[in-house]
């Protein structure tokens, strides 16, 4: 008899298994499943060493897998002086008061936005005078220290602010020409207020990311972030997702090569507590320049074919591409003309025409690369899945695990496609949460009550993937959220009930199916004898307590590999 090293009992343990089996107890040998089974059968498994652990009723299930969470940026707004929950003018300008305390004069301060979404769209009437803090605000607190306060990168016109200091180094007047999209604010003087609108996606002003310079409008001195930065950044946001319950995420719009560095800074230091599976970013530019696009399908082939290269911590796959804009600033492509963000009708944005992105596609295919790409809109969803069909003529890629992204108005026909060709696709209902106005605006209630259709897909027999997109990053609001189907600004429920789910296959969304999106369903995803023990305890059972008191649960533990990387006291 094998005696495990730990053995946890006396709660619910959410298997995630073929059949979604429950059980009360769960043994763990080496940072593997030694079995799962009713406590009576699994207490067998009890050796002189090993520790045994009363879950006290509190349920356990698989670690959360995100499918596209962005912890990178997640990190980066985490470095940054940040306004939540501000109600006024005046509290804004007490944070920066704070922060010019702790800088050296001339020293540039880079904030978040003011707001996030979805209250970014309750302002600036949230605030209590009813407008945007401008440079005359900020030079009361800091008249030698530049001020930037960012614009959220999601919405738009996204807002973003300067002091005068900042202005007068970006040498900005009433007269600076800007490119489309871009909006200086003037005042009943004819100078800029320091209030400055950005319609674009991505953003022409620096923004969370801040590491594209090129011919930017405005701000191209703000400082980028160093290695350093993004190296410390992407720990102190892996912590917090230890905290929340991930034990891996498969990021697959593409990482740049500063985040890589920071994951395999972490990876070589043995430092690694959420399993990382990214996918290379190939970025829009590069379809402006096909030599530096052939070549990072050249360099990427070498190590990232297949199924990706590493190990159970960190793996390379693929390349990330993106065919249109983001339905968040009503610039996706659509079947139909629409009302966009600027108020004119149109069908959204697509980023290359069709067949620079198909030979692009191709040229990956033919490399061995296995190929995700960001298609929001339906008529990108369309165009996408055709130019798969049109590779697979060529370059069968059923069980290549194709992926689509975001694709929140699909047909049937395309999910006919995707089950035929074994495409996987990966969304988030917390773009209802968090841009509910915009798709009412847009899109009208009746078509909105029908993105992001995971009844449908699941129906269909797509492998369909949740995530955050970054935000909310809690996993346990976004499994609410995946059932609930609501917006956060204006609490509009969208397509229930006839996109409503089980929360059975909630969680298996958020865990196996995320897991099967980077090649790593054999090892984790579910709680099955021989997979690593990855495992978040929770306060509150998600599976059985009443709906709208799900986001009140919190992970208690986090355990990766059957250690604790998150613990709350249970373990100590």
């Amino acid at each position: 008899m094998l005696h495990a090293d730990l053995i946890l009992h006396g709660g619910p343990v959410y298997t995630v298994d073929a059949k979604d089996s429950v059980h009360d107890a769960i043994a763990i040998l080496n940072g593997e499943i030694l079995a799962t089974g009713a406590a009576a059968d699994i207490m067998a498994f009890a050796g002189p060493r090993t520790k045994k652990v009363d879950l006290g009723g509190k349920a356990a299930i698989p670690g959360f897998v995100d499918g596209h969470p962005h912890m990178d940026g997640l990190g980066l707004r985490m470095a940054k002086p940040s306004f939540e929950g501000i109600s006024s003018i005046d509290e804004a300008l007490e944070i920066i008061r704070k922060e010019v305390a702790k800088r050296k004069p001339g020293e540039w301060i880079i904030c978040n936005p003011i707001g996030n979404e979805p209250e970014v769209f309750r302002f600036p009437g949230a605030l209590r005078e009813g407008r945007w803090p401008n440079r005359y605000d900020l030079d009361k607190v800091s008249p030698d220290n530049p001020v930037y306060i960012e614009p959220p990168g999601l919405v738009a016109p996204g807002i973003a602010i300067a002091n005068s200091a900042a202005i007068r180094i970006a040498g900005i007047t009433a007269k600076t020409e800007t490119p489309s999209g871009i909006e200086i604010e003037i005042d009943s003087a004819g100078e800029p207020t320091g209030v400055f609108r950005d319609f674009n996606f991505p953003k022409l002003m620096p923004d969370t990311y801040g590491l594209v310079r090129g011919k930017r409008a405005v701000f191209p001195m703000v400082p980028a972030f160093t290695q350093a930065d993004m190296n410390r950044a992407v720990e102190v946001a892996m912590h917090t997702f230890n905290k929340v319950g991930v034990t891996a995420i498969y990021e697959g719009h593409g990482i740049p090569k500063l985040q890589q560095h920071a994951y395999l800074d972490l990876w070589l230091r043995k430092a690694l507590t959420v399993r990382t599976y990214f996918v290379i970013s190939h970025g829009p530019p590069m379809f402006a320049d096909p030599a530096a696009g052939e070549a990072l399908i050249a360099e990427t082939a070498l190590y990232a074919g297949g199924d990706g290269f590493g190990d159970d911590l960190l793996k390379f796959g693929g390349l990330g591409y993106s065919f249109d804009s983001a339905t968040a600033i009503g610039a996706c492509l659509m079947r139909k003309p629409y009302v966009g963000a600027r108020g004119h009708e149109w069908t959204g944005i697509q980023l290359t025409r069709d067949e620079v992105f198909l030979d692009g596609l191709r040229k990956a295919a033919r490399a061995g690369l296995r190929v995700q790409v960001q298609c929001a809109g339906g008529a990108a969803i369309d165009k996408v899945l055709g130019m798969f069909e049109a590779i697979d003529r060529e370059i069968p890629i059923k069980g290549k695990r194709w992926v689509i992204e975001h694709c929140q108005f699909p047909s049937a026909e395309n999910m006919q496609t995707c089950v035929r060709l074994g495409v996987i696709a990966t969304t988030t209902t917390n773009f209802l949460w968090n841009y509910d106005t915009v798709y009412l605006r847009c899109f009208g209630e009746e078509m909105s009550a029908d993105a992001i259709p995971f009844r449908t897909w699941l129906d269909a027999g797509v492998m369909i993937v949740q995530s955050t997109d970054g935000r909310p990053y809690d996993p346990i609001f976004t499994f609410w959220q995946s059932l609930a189907r609501k917006g956060g600004a204006t609490g509009h429920v969208f397509g229930l009930p006839g996109q409503k789910i089980t929360r059975a296959e909630a969680l298996r969304l958020y865990t196996y199916n995320a897991a099967y999106a980077a090649f790593w369903e054999h090892r984790i995803g579910s709680l099955e004898r021989g997979k690593l023990a990855d495992i978040a305890i929770l306060s509150d059972d998600i599976m059985t307590m009443p709906e709208d008191r799900i986001p009140e649960a919190k992970v208690i533990a986090t355990l990766l590999g059957g250690k604790p990387v998150h613990d709350t006291g249970l373990f100590a």
